[in-house]
């Protein structure tokens, strides 16, 4: 059986599916093959017990509507979908301090404790900016020839670790100042009523509406070339074995790096992608009795060593959780291999951080490293989104935001709009 379409996208995480609604608005044929039972990724959930756990994000984007994917999904693509922002930007857990809460990106200078270090991340920080041209050294190489004050360092290992799991050492200064110059621009997160769930619901039904065949439980095994382009994609069904030729004008790959490389290595194809370090992690769900952050924000926790921030995105989208209940998710950065006491030291801090949790109030914990799921790139290192071999072979997904300090699902969203400028203004 062969089908032919003008594009064909192996992935349907967030990256495949943006490509697909955004291809198929403009009145192109799409077919999605997804080797799971669903799509998503790491921006969905699974259901436990009436909580939706999600399977990477934490129900938050990043800029709310004001960023990329809020753009794309409200006003180019039109969307039905609500996005509430947070109430306040970030709160800070310092140790031995009441928690202090701003509404704002320049709030987080009144986040320190001492005057003298509110002035240095302003002076000699963000407003030394337009002094960095091109600089190859880690933000943290750069700290340290202005400073040794440890909580200057915290503070922004904090901010790092909860948004790129990264510690500020394994962040080109370059990278660091995008990422800062965003956070400004585009300001608070938000929250979609429904979770990230709804968001992948949403694309999904778009697609289908508009001439676009979206599969689950199929997987794209090998590419075949006529020596100058991509022609033909081969599909196996994960359940029946079943496969399936699928020829297509454009290729979008929403595989991850690692098994790019798998499927280029079967088709025999020569190239390789570069392998990008990878940001390991992983986070824990409560069901607390009480709500622990009282209002929707991003919590920060400077102090601790391994658990770097946590949300409660019940505060803003009640139905993640069964009635009356609460839904707290916080997020850590894997700074050894041993991931296990990793773990359990995280679980530690989140305990002492909130005295009023018991273990009976933990859902699940889980982790993020390996090799699923199959897009967690270092910040800052992500591969061209285009073939340097052939024309109509593209990317998309986390390995492919782009190095312009897009980050997470606002860079996933960026790499996507990029591609399907590329396919449409080529073949235009």
């Amino acid at each position: 059986m062969t089908n032919e379409f003008d594009v064909f996208i192996a992935g349907g995480g967030l990256g495949g599916l943006l490509a697909s609604a955004l291809l198929t608005q403009q009145g192109k044929s799409v077919f999605l093959s997804e080797r799971l039972p669903f799509f998503g990724g790491r921006f969905t959930t699974h259901n436990l017990d009436g909580y939706e756990i999600p399977t990477g994000a934490v129900h938050m984007i990043p800029h709310s509507q004001r960023g990329i994917l809020g753009q794309i999904l409200l006003r180019k693509l039109s969307i039905p979908l609500s996005i509430i922002d947070t109430e306040n930007f970030t709160t800070w857990y310092w140790n031995n301090r009441k928690p202090f809460s701003h509404k704002s990106f320049w709030g987080i200078f009144r986040a320190f404790p001492k005057w003298k270090q509110r002035y240095f991340t302003f002076r000699k920080v963000l407003l030394n900016r337009s002094r960095i041209k091109n600089d190859s050294n880690t933000f943290y190489d750069y700290l340290s020839s202005k400073t040794e004050d440890p909580q200057i360092f915290k503070f922004f290992n904090a901010i790092t670790g909860f948004a790129l799991s990264l510690d500020i050492s394994e962040i080109p200064v370059t990278t660091m100042y995008q990422f800062l110059d965003h956070l400004y621009k585009y300001g608070k997160a938000g929250v979609p009523i429904g979770g990230c769930k709804q968001v992948i619901k949403s694309l999904v039904d778009f697609s289908g509406r508009h001439n676009g065949i979206l599969k689950r439980n199929s997987q794209l095994i090998s590419l075949e070339n006529t020596g100058s382009v991509i022609s033909t994609g081969v599909v196996r069904n994960t359940k029946t074995n079943e496969e399936m030729e699928v020829k297509a004008k454009d290729f979008i790959l929403n595989l991850g790096v690692n098994q790019t490389n798998r499927v280029l290595e079967k088709s025999n194809i020569d190239f390789r992608l570069p392998t990008p370090p990878s940001a390991d992690g992983g986070g824990f769900a409560f069901k607390p009795k009480n709500s622990l952050l009282k209002r929707s924000t991003v919590a920060q926790f400077p102090d601790c060593e391994y658990v770097k921030g946590a949300v409660e995105p019940t505060l803003v989208s009640s139905g993640l959780a069964p009635k009356g209940s609460h839904l707290f998710l916080t997020h850590q950065v894997f700074q050894s291999k041993d991931v296990v006491t990793a773990t359990k030291r995280a679980r530690d801090e989140i305990f002492e951080l909130f005295p009023s949790l018991n273990e009976e109030d933990e859902l699940c914990v889980h982790t993020f490293h390996r090799d699923w799921p199959v897009n967690y790139t270092m910040q800052g290192t992500d591969n061209e989104n285009i073939s340097e071999v052939f024309p109509n072979l593209t990317f998309v997904g986390d390995g492919f935001k782009g190095s312009k300090g897009w980050f997470m699902t606002e860079g996933v969203a960026y790499g996507s709009q990029e591609v399907t400028k590329y396919i449409l203004g080529r073949e235009s």
